[in-house]
């Protein structure tokens, strides 16, 4: 269960900042859904969904042997910022993780946060810098133990909703 965890994570990060040397291309399903296939140089793929109607995507992560690894739901806000992810296991029936995404005052991508499901403990954090010139960092990845007594007093997913709302809201008056 650990490997498949740290699998799952592995796949996670790649789909959410993939390797330089992927190859990308895309082209338009037979419904019309925008379709985005990323080739890793270790034979890993995902495939990246954007579907007529939702705001959001959908990323169905590959082993390199062609087993479905995960399926990644992206949610996107009014403004196309993502705002959250559900992350499946490879049955696309079982939740394994939510993840809730920070914003600064500029609108840049700042931290991701990824809870269990459904305990909704924080078990790893992702965070972003940016120099002057607003050039993003490499992300620091800190992961944290679930059995610690350190994610009993992180907020909750719930905190970071209401906190996205908040800036959403406030973002939304200064237009």
């Amino acid at each position: 269960m650990r490997k498949m965890i740290h699998h799952l994570l592995l796949l996670m990060a790649m789909a959410v900042a993939p390797a330089v040397q992927a190859q990308s291309s895309e082209v338009m399903n037979e419904t019309g859904d925008m379709v985005r296939v990323m080739r890793h140089p270790d034979g890993t793929r995902a495939i990246y969904q954007r579907q007529k109607g939702w705001r959001g995507m959908r990323c169905s992560s590959y082993t390199a042997s062609g087993r479905l690894a995960a399926v990644n739901d992206y949610t996107e806000g009014k403004y196309g910022q993502l705002v959250g992810c559900i992350i499946y296991d490879h049955t696309k029936k079982n939740i394994i993780y939510k993840v809730a995404y920070g914003y600064d005052s500029r609108a840049r991508l700042v931290e991701e946060r990824m809870y269990s499901h459904p305990q909704g403990k924080l078990v790893q954090r992702v965070i972003y810098k940016y120099d002057n010139r607003g050039n993003r960092s490499k992300p620091l990845i800190v992961s944290l133990n679930t059995a610690g007594p350190v994610t009993e007093i992180a907020p909750t997913m719930q905190d970071d909703v209401n906190a996205i709302n908040r800036q959403m809201r406030e973002q939304g008056r200064r237009r």
